[in-house]
This record gives structure tokens, C-alpha cells and sequence, in this order.
């Protein structure tokens, strides 16, 4: 593995917005192993929050479990910085904040303006406790690090993106309909995009990348260039 080393006045973050399906895990974990910094995938955190509510048998209209949740997040939710497995204190809900249901909840629960306001800083501490970091999300570059030296917004058609997640979906076991995540992808699209709170959308200085006909090798590199480009790093080297 080849590791940059920035210098200390440089904000060590990259971000990696664009909407579900565009390989922005896939690609920020890859380029956080090239780098040597660690990977955070913040949408994460709401997930997770959106897992609580369900097991609660609540939602964001309870606004004493939204505080007593954050506040229990901000102390127990945990992040692996080199696989991205997710932990809720002792406990691995990686692939339980992955499911179909809990991702729809998650798109729901990041619509309000309380649970954003309250995770941000959440999302900054993580990031910020670190010694570099590359970061996933929907406004990492607009909202939670509008000061990043280096944004990047990975988009792909929403036919590729279905058969992503299809693809994801099965190795888990689960057979849902291509056509029906087709459908869900659409719906998530407009939801995330014309939220009134931090809608989805490129930061003005954004580098926008279509990954439908690239290999996530294929874009990782490309952000490398950029890396170099931006003085991020000394130079690309081959791993």
C-alpha cells in the first residue's frame, strides 16, 4: 500500500457525495487504503438511528428518544476505520443498517431538521479524531465539511446503480426485483434532493465523476490525480 503523508495545516479530509448506488463506499474505501487515512461512511450514523427508532417502536416525531438516542450514539457508535464495519457498542449492525427497510427509514429520519442538526456534530467527531479521512455521504462537501480541500460528487445511472445494489443485496442471500429497486432509487432521488433540510446536490467547488462505465479502480485513481492535482499529496505512485 502506498500512504501520503499531507502536511499539517491541510484539513485531512476528502469528500465523496452522490446519491445511493454510485459507488461512493466502494470507492472511499479503496482510496482511504491507497492514502492511508481511514474510511467513515457518515450516512452510517443515520441508519443507525434509523435502526433504534424501528427497534424502539418509535420515530422522529419522538423527540425525547431522537435526544436520548444521539446522545447514546455519541458515545457508543463506532466505526472500524479501515472496513467501515459499523458497531452500536459491543454489538456489529453492519449489515442490519443495510437493508432495504432500514435504508428507506434512513432516507426518512435524515429529512428532519432536529436529527440533522443533532448529528452533525456527531458525523464531525468522528471525522475530525482522526489523522485523515476520506467520507461518504449525501452533504459531507455542503454541510458537515464545507471546508474540505478536495469534494467529489459520484453520480451513475440509476439502471447501474439498481444493479449494484442488487448485486449487494444478493451476496447477502436476498432476491429483491431489479425493477422495484429501480423504483426505490428514483423515490429515494427526489426525496433526498428536494428535502427542505441539507438537501443531496454537488458543493459549488465539487469534482463531478460519473461512474456508471468505470471500475471503482478506475475512479479511485482518477481522485488520486486530483489528490496530486490539489498539492493533497506528493505524488501518485503505482501500489
Amino acid at each position: 500500500m502506498t500512504v501520503f503523508v499531507t502536511s499539517e495545516e491541510t484539513l485531512k479530509v476528502i469528500t465523496i457525495d452522490g446519491p445511493a448506488g454510485s459507488g461512493k463506499s466502494t470507492v472511499s474505501r479503496m482510496l482511504a487504503h491507497r492514502l492511508g487515512w481511514i474510511y467513515v461512511t457518515t450516512g452510517a450514523i443515520y441508519r443507525t438511528l434509523a435502526l433504534m427508532l424501528f427497534e424502539a417502536g418509535t420515530g422522529v416525531q419522538d423527540r425525547g428518544s431522537i435526544e436520548r438516542f444521539v446522545a447514546f450514539l455519541s458515545e457508543r457508535y463506532r466505526q472500524d476505520p479501515r472496513s467501515g464495519r459499523v458497531f452500536l457498542g459491543d454489538r456489529e449492525i453492519t449489515h442490519e443498517i443495510r437493508t432495504p427497510f432500514v435504508s428507506e427509514q434512513a432516507s426518512l429520519v435524515a429529512q428532519d431538521e432536529l436529527v440533522r442538526r443533532r448529528l452533525l456534530p456527531v458525523q464531525r467527531k468522528v471525522v475530525l479524531d482522526c489523522n485523515g479521512a476520506v467520507v461518504d455521504g449525501r452533504d459531507m462537501g455542503t454541510v458537515v465539511f464545507p471546508d474540505a480541500p478536495l469534494k467529489i460528487f459520484l453520480t451513475a445511472s440509476p439502471e447501474q446503480r439498481a444493479q449494484r445494489r442488487l448485486d449487494e443485496l444478493r451476496a447477502q442471500n436476498l432476491e429483491p426485483s431489479l425493477d422495484e429497486l429501480i423504483r426505490e432509487i428514483h423515490a429515494r432521488d427526489a426525496r433526498d434532493a428536494n428535502r427542505l433540510v441539507a438537501p443531496m446536490r454537488p458543493a459549488e467547488d465539487a469534482v463531478l465523476l460519473d461512474s456508471t462505465e468505470l471500475e471503482p479502480n478506475e475512479v479511485v485513481r482518477a481522485v488520486l490525480r486530483l489528490c496530486v492535482d490539489r498539492g493533497l499529496v506528493p505524488g501518485l505512485e503505482e501500489s
